[in-house]
């Protein structure tokens, strides 16, 4: 990341937020390290308003999980939300909105900071807004703010997770709808000795639910199980 001076500028900030604050001191002191304030680090820096925001998300985020997946197990539940209040994905969120350039820290204190650090602080900032929006605008309003720029990633990690672990994911599925395994059978091979090439089918009952084919049986089995969940109704595919 190129360092850059950070600079006052509050109603660029609204805009970036697309809130504008009743109080702008309290919108100040939601982008305020405390290296700039170490005297009065408890009413003038973001460290208090990090933590009630860090709640409101949390708990938005839960909300959303449980209306969202309502087939989900209380632990694919904690996993999810997990994942998506970490550390790593709200910096993520912090950097797409553009928070950085507005954080006021000690530039002596930035410039022993590594990427790592430059993220957690991020983080720290994007959390101190929702709990400054929530005291300056409401519940509502933070909220908003909340569905607005994190939320999506509910549905991106999931997708994500939908692609690294489809077997998983076709097996609860099955299990809940069937109280059955689904069955992975070979049901071709073909190539060379050393450049095979096997489909593989995937079964619920005697109902194939999807194919796959690649070199190693388990990477069939793996696409197969892809393809099944893209052909279950969208309902399943969110369970």
């Amino acid at each position: 990341m190129e360092e850059t001076e950070p600079f006052d500028n509050l109603t660029a900030l609204e805009e970036l937020l697309q809130i504008h604050f009743h109080d702008r001191a309290l919108l100040q002191r939601a982008v305020t390290h405390h290296s700039c304030c170490p005297e009065t680090a408890v009413q003038d820096s973001y460290d208090t308003l990090e933590f009630l925001g860090d709640a409101i998300i949390s708990a938005h985020v839960v909300e959303h999980i449980y209306r969202s997946f309502p087939e989900a197990s209380e632990g694919e539940m904690t996993a999810l939300k997990s994942e998506v209040v970490s550390r790593r994905i709200l910096a993520r969120v912090g950097q797409q909105l553009g928070l950085f350039p507005f954080i006021r820290i000690n530039l002596s204190i930035l410039r022993t900071f590594n990427e790592r650090s430059r993220d957690s602080l991020c983080t720290d900032v994007l959390e101190a807004l929702v709990g400054a929006i929530h005291i300056d605008q409401g519940t509502a309003a933070a909220q908003e703010f909340v569905t607005r720029t994190i939320l999506p990633m509910v549905e991106h990690i999931n997708s994500q997770t939908l692609e690294t672990n489809p077997k998983g994911h076709l097996q609860k599925i099955v299990l809940q709808r069937s109280r059955s395994l689904p069955r992975y059978r070979v049901l071709e091979q073909s190539g060379s000795q050393n450049d095979r090439i096997f489909l593989v089918g995937v079964f619920e009952h005697e109902t194939l639910l999807g194919l796959g084919k690649a070199s190693s049986i388990k990477e069939a089995g793996r696409i197969a199980a892809r393809q099944a969940l893209e052909q279950l109704p969208k309902k399943k595919d969110l369970s």
